[in-house]
């Protein structure tokens, strides 16, 4: 039997802002109720209206992301829930979900998603018809698994 490398090293991964079981449940929703739909969303759209709760963060009061003017605090919270929700669609379907969430400016997602693909094992390099087919293919399973509940 041999072992996935990628989930391996996802296994590993503690992120410090995944810890928000409401606020991770509304966004694996919002992404799960896009891919139903073969759509795509912004990460503005993935956070509109979602307050978080850590304790390190405005006393444990909720946090809500100004979308018009992300800091690194909101990019990071975000990306760690993402790196979660992806770990664990991964892990239980073979797919990367934060592939359906994209910058508006460039209709993909950033180029930190594309860098942690990278890191992980997941794409060899970052030419741009790599990352391209990549993102395609997890689009596509993606879209498959929310809208048919199986793997392609």
């Amino acid at each position: 039997m041999t072992t996935d490398p990628i989930a391996e090293r996802l296994k590993t991964i503690v992120w410090d802002y995944d810890k928000d079981a409401s606020a991770q449940a509304a966004l694996r929703q919002r992404i799960e109720d896009v891919g139903r739909r073969f759509g795509l969303i912004s990460y503005s759209n993935l956070v509109k209206g979602i307050d978080f709760h850590f304790p390190n963060i405005n006393n444990g009061r909720a946090y809500r992301i100004t979308t018009h003017d992300w800091s690194g605090l909101d990019r990071r919270i975000v990306g760690d829930c993402l790196g979660s929700i992806s770990r664990e669609s991964y892990l239980n379907h073979g797919f990367m979900a934060s592939a359906l969430v994209v910058a508006r400016q460039e209709s993909k997602p950033s180029d930190i998603f594309f860098g942690w693909m990278e890191d992980l094992g997941v794409l060899p390099n970052l030419r741009e018809e790599t990352v391209l087919a990549f993102w395609v293919e997890q689009v596509k399973k993606a879209h498959h698994w929310y809208k048919y509940g199986k793997q392609i």
